[in-house]
């Protein structure tokens, strides 16, 4: 799976996660400042990273992750 396709999955995991329209998560997207802090909303995007690309994301690591090239780029070395 290309960076790209990845990228795409997690944007619109995050759209759906964070009740976001999927052309406003960019690559550059921070996601604490930008999409929200919520628990629920951030273990919801996490569980469907981990089921599609068959990841784990540690919950003390998914709020290191400053943006979504972050988030692709840490799926990218675990896949």
């Amino acid at each position: 799976m290309t960076r790209e396709e990845v990228l795409a999955k997690i944007i619109e995991f995050a759209a759906m996660a964070f009740h976001k329209d999927a052309s406003e998560i960019r690559e550059e997207t921070k996601i604490s400042e930008e999409l929200g802090v919520a628990s629920s909303q951030r273990v919801a995007m996490t569980a469907s990273i981990e089921n599609d690309f068959d990841v784990m994301i540690p919950v003390a690591r998914f709020g290191k992750f400053e943006t979504i090239g972050d988030l692709v780029d840490f799926v990218m070395d675990e896949m």
